[in-house]
């Protein structure tokens, strides 16, 4: 369950979009960021008319003070991440990028930071979308994880005018040891 809002804004040839939204949880690739406590998000997205783009977003998570790696913070995730869309016509297009996630806050000794650098790779075909993302850094606080990656499909049919039935299956792989640590339980 959610509460949310998108706003638009145009001024040429950019357009701004904001969006926030309360949740009953976040949820990430499958597994909860928030312990199944609500989250607050939101963000900004800047685009160009020529299909770059950039934009920011975070949320409230609690994943890092449930694994026990902080003394204090790391209670926000804030992401930043920019690219370019092309359209090759009506049915079909593409989008690359980087997106860098942030997890500010002071961590134990000898703990990997979570923070971590994607680069992705997109394809779609109308409602439909392909999704490789690969890290070129640490993934999410796993050590020596570098070269972990995410593959998803995604689908969003428009059912009405107002509803759409959206659809999502998701691989993660990880390099290097997660030491046992599970956040699925």
């Amino acid at each position: 369950s959610s509460i949310s809002g998108v706003s638009v804004a145009s001024i040429e040839p950019y357009t701004i979009t904001g969006n926030f939204g309360i949740y009953s949880q976040y949820i990430f690739r499958g597994l909860t960021q928030t312990d199944r406590k609500p989250a607050f998000q939101g963000g900004f997205d800047l685009a160009t008319p020529g299909g770059f783009y950039a934009g920011t977003w975070g949320s409230n998570i609690s994943w890092l003070h449930d694994a026990g790696v902080v003394d204090h913070g790391a209670s926000l995730e804030w992401d930043f991440y920019g690219g370019y869309k092309y359209a090759f016509n009506d049915d079909w297009g593409m989008d690359v990028g980087v997106l860098y996630y942030w997890y500010p806050g002071d961590y134990l000794d000898g703990v990997t930071r979570p923070n971590t650098t994607e680069l992705y790779i997109a394809g779609n075909w109308k409602w439909v979308s392909l999704k490789y993302s690969h890290a070129v850094s640490n993934t999410f606080g796993v050590p020596d994880s570098h070269n972990s990656w995410y593959l998803d499909l995604s689908a969003n049919y428009p059912l009405t005018e107002t509803w759409t039935l959206n659809t999502h299956v998701g691989r993660q792989e990880f390099k290097g040891q997660t030491n046992g640590f599970n956040n699925g339980d």
